[in-house]
């Protein structure tokens, strides 16, 4: 990131060259606890990103972390006729941070806090919800030391393509 960068709410540039890429998710629950059902997807075009940024004072004030989301749509590498979406969060650092030392930087890391879209797709698959799309799968990492906020969390939704979604 360029020196004195700031990102905005508009800034929808920090999730890059990821088309082609592949992600492992992993079922939200298996029969079998030693058994973990899991799919590789491969991202195949970049729909929108917004970024949420946030300073220390909003984050000791309750109001999460800062972080970029991107939707994006994907494939299955196993049959790329099921086509699917892919949400993606990733961890930015604080507003006026962007350009601090790696130690710095590697600080501001947490946990990902509860994730609203990842807990409405578990109730309503589990209660048996026809009427929203289905849910393909989710994953967790850690970002490198050469990602935009070293130990910061990255956290990767799918759900199904319905005719007629965009």
């Amino acid at each position: 990131m360029a020196s004195n960068t700031r990102i905005t709410c508009f800034d929808a540039r920090l999730l890059r060259g990821l088309v082609g890429t592949t992600v492992t998710t992993y079922d939200l629950v298996s029969d079998d606890a030693s058994v973990v059902p899991r799919k590789h997807w491969v991202i195949t075009k970049k729909l929108i990103e917004r970024a949420a940024p946030m300073t220390d004072h909003d984050v000791k004030m309750g109001r999460g972390s800062a972080k970029t989301v991107g939707k994006f749509l994907c494939h299955a590498a196993e049959d790329p006729s099921q086509e699917a979406f892919m949400r993606i969060y990733q961890q930015i650092p604080l507003t006026g941070t962007e350009d601090a030392d790696h130690d710095t930087l590697a600080r501001q890391a947490v946990a990902p806090g509860v994730c609203g879209e990842f807990e409405a797709f578990k109730r309503l698959q589990s209660a048996g919800c026809g009427a929203v799309p289905r849910f393909l799968g989710h994953a967790e990492s850690t970002q490198g030391d050469n990602d935009l906020l070293p130990g910061g969390y990255i956290r990767y939704l799918v759900w199904e393509k319905v005719p007629g979604s965009l």
